[in-house]
Order: C-alpha cells, then structure tokens, then sequence
C-alpha cells in the first residue's frame, strides 16, 4: 500500500479546515494542552490516521468542526493521539497558529519511505518518525518510493488480427502517464504500466458516489452512447488506464474507473471532470505534443485526445447534467499537487555549501541526487517531463539513470562522473559560467523532489 495515499486525503488543507472554522462557533483558545484529536478513515487508503490539534488558534469547538468533515471520524476533546506503535507524524503549518500533526498508527517500516515522501512533497510538512526513524531513505515519488523511470518509445508488431501500424508497419507508443497508443488500441497492449506508476503516486480511492438512475434516457440513447464508446476507446489507448482500470491498477483503481457501470463517468469526482473538461488546468503534469503521441494531445481537453473538442463537449455535458458551471471551479487550484506549487517557486541566493565555485566545484545539500541543473538566473523551474523538464535558460543538467545510486554534492561542472549522463546540452560541453553572472542551481533527489534551489554566482 502507498502510505502517501493517506496523506492526500489527510492534507485537503487548511483551506478545507478553515472553511469548517469559518462556520463553527467561535471560541476562546486553549492556554495549554491540546483542544482535542480526531480519529478518522482515510477516504483513499481506507487506513486509520489520527489528527492533533496543534496551533494555538484552535478552540475545541473549530477541531471538532474540522473533525466532523473527516470520513468515518471521531472527535475527543482535550486528548492527544495515543497508539503504543506510530510510524510517525506529519507536522504542518507548524509554529502557525492553524498548525496540526497527522499521527500515522503502526510498525510496517515498509511503509516508511512512501509516509515520508507523501508527508514532504505532497502535504509540504515535516515528517517525524517514530518506527521510521531508521528506514526513510529511499528517494523517488512513485509507488512504494520508486524511482522515476524515464519514459521510452517502445515499437512492435501489431496484436493479431489489428491493422498494421503506422510506424513501418509496427505501432510505437511511450511508456509514459501522459503517453498514448494508436487511436483504436489499447494502451496496456503496447506498453507496460510498471514505469508509468513510478511517473506519479499512485494509490488506491474511492469512486465517486454519483449514480445515473436507471431510467436515464442516456442509457437508451445510440448517439449519446456511441459517444461514450469513443471517450472508452481514447481512455483506454492512453496511460492513464494504468491507474484508473480494475485490470491494471496493483491495488484497485485510484477514483474513477473504466469498467464501472452502467455509465463509468459516474465515477469521476466533480474536480476530476472539470480537469477532463479542460475546465481546470493539469498543464503542469506534462504532456507530449500530437505529432510525438500518435495525435493525442492534452493541451485543451485533460484526457489526452485525438479531438479535443469533442472531449471537451462530452465532460462539459457531464458537469452540466451534475449540476455544475465552469465558475463553480474558478478559484480552484490548477492540478498538480506539489509539481503545480514547484512551478510557482521564487529562489533566494544560495547558504554556504550551495553552488558552483571558482574551481567548478557543484554543491548542494539535502542528500543523493539524480538531477543536477545548472541554469540562468531567470530560467523558469524544471517541471514535469515529458515537456517541462528542460525549460529554456538550462545551461547544464546532468542525469543519473533509475537503475544507478544517486550522486553526492561535489561533482565537477561539465564532467560526466560514471553511472550518469549529460542530459543537457546533448553533444559537447556546456558553456563555461562566468564569473560575476548569477545563476540558478537546481538539484533534486529524483523528479518532483527538490532539494536545493538557490541562486548563484563564482567570484570572479
């Protein structure tokens, strides 16, 4: 089980606990000791977690009206989380006066990584382990920690009986979340789904609860039906079946699904649909361009499609009939998660032991690295692959393979150490710095996971 999973239904935000506070009765804060703690169920885990309370602006009254948003909870007041085994706990906001822990029951140390990695990059907390105090060091954002498997072009022969393909003869397809097959096959024919769950966390949720009745004249209508058909057909010649399919998914599919029934859009959330009908950015999640991706593109619609329109006029009519208008999403965060937020970064200048110095000396701190960038002050940051991972202003990244131990700070500038490779520029050296120009150093521990983000300049 990714222990991540819990820690995106755990982190709605405070935006989510603040609207509850909003409407609750307004109360005196506690002088001492905890307001209360609240004991619920993971809606996408379905694992107990337990919350406290922390920040001095909570009353018992606001964290019993936050408790209560919480599926299947329990709220007690005055009362810390108590479990004789604790992974440990994800402190946010802490030191603020809405700061709240999430206490993580249990001993499985395998879980460890994936809790640490979910508490850091997708809650933006700090985690505080308890049995994990020995067992988080194990990088990636994928399923379990998983290293990011880069995605490749993969080409084949066709399935018996299926059309030649259009790539002399066979069919090429990318190994990718945000990759597709040729239109009329299957993704998972072609491609494997075991790279695309290192490609994004990837957890087991809940569908929605939304039901067509059954006197829907939907269901008794050829045109609206054959339309359904073609939204299956895209779906299922793209990647993002590997996570929403009953037939792929390692421990069941994460919200919506293909083979629910009888009208499987039911299973989106209202959100998942704005997304789908391009209603919500996920531009940050990365996309290929059509003429690299079989014609599927993902730039209008938020389902890679072959015709953007028709997808977009499919889940817009699925909002409608939900009852739901674009503006009912207009302040709504693009999607993302903490790969939208890393966009947004502002750099500083860079602490002692951070840098590139006169010699060419590349250090940085925060541990191992699969990802050196080195690039002009104003470039944009690095994002998603397969299209935001080399913004322009990249001097010099350099690359350390999935199947390689990550590199320690200290590395040579413009040297390729062995078990790496340049990733950019592709031939020859990069340009010599220069001393007296700032410039930005960008380090992460594996994609989507920064470590050290400043801003540099060698003393001339």
């Amino acid at each position: 089980m990714l222990v991540a999973a819990l820690l995106v239904s755990a982190f709605g935000g405070l935006g989510a606990c603040q609207s509850s506070e909003d409407d609750a009765a307004s109360g005196t804060p506690e002088a001492s000791g905890s307001p209360g703690r609240c004991v619920y169920t993971s809606a996408f885990s379905q694992a107990e977690e337990c919350r406290e309370y922390t920040g001095r602006g909570w009353t018992a009254a606001t964290a019993e009206a936050d408790c209560k948003a919480l599926q299947g909870s329990t709220f007690t007041g005055g009362e810390r989380c108590a479990y004789p085994e604790t992974l440990g706990r994800c402190v946010l906001g802490g030191g603020t006066d809405d700061a709240y822990a999430v206490v993580f029951p249990g001993g499985d140390a395998s879980q460890c990584a994936a809790t640490q990695r979910g508490c850091e990059m997708f809650g933006g907390g700090q985690f505080e382990p308890d049995a994990c105090e020995a067992a988080t060091e194990d990088p990636g954002i994928g399923t379990g920690g998983a290293v990011f498997q880069w995605p490749e072009l993969v080409c084949v022969e066709p399935e018996a009986g299926e059309p030649a393909g259009q790539s002399d003869g066979k069919v090429c397809t990318f190994g990718a979340i945000s990759g597709c097959t040729e239109p009329g096959r299957r993704f998972t024919d072609y491609a494997s789904c075991e790279p695309v769950f290192t490609q994004r966390p990837y957890w087991p949720a809940p569908p929605s609860d939304y039901k067509t009745p059954s006197d829907d004249p939907r269901l008794s209508d050829p045109e609206w039906l054959a339309e359904l058909a073609w939204v299956t057909e895209q779906t299922e010649a793209c990647g993002c079946v590997c996570c929403h399919s009953e037939n792929t998914a390692p421990a069941g599919p994460s919200n919506w699904y293909i083979e629910a029934g009888p009208i499987w859009t039911d299973s989106f959330n209202p959100s998942g649909l704005a997304l789908a009908a391009g209603w919500v950015s996920s531009a940050a999640l990365g996309a290929y361009p059509p003429d690299q991706n079989n014609g599927f593109s993902r730039d209008v619609a938020g389902l890679p499609t072959t015709d953007p329109a028709r997808m977009v006029a499919f889940f817009e009519g699925e909002l409608e009939r939900r009852g739901f208008t674009r503006e009912d999403f207009a302040d709504m965060t693009p999607f993302g998660g903490p790969i939208y937020e890393q966009s947004l970064y502002e750099p500083s200048d860079c602490a002692a032991g951070e840098g590139v110095d006169a010699a060419g000396k590349v250090t940085w701190t925060g541990g191992g690295a699969r990802y050196v960038y080195v690039m002009s002050a104003d470039a944009e940051n690095p994002g998603a692959p397969p299209n935001l991972d080399l913004p322009e202003g990249t001097i010099w990244r350099l690359d350390v393979p999935s199947s390689a131990e990550p590199m320690k700070s200290g590395i040579a500038y413009g040297e390729v150490p062995a078990s790496t490779k340049q990733g950019y520029p592709a031939d020859g050296p990069p340009e010599e710095l220069v001393p007296g120009t700032k410039y930005y150093l960008y380090v992460l521990a594996d994609v989507g996971i920064p470590i050290t983000r400043c801003l540099f300049e060698i003393s001339p």
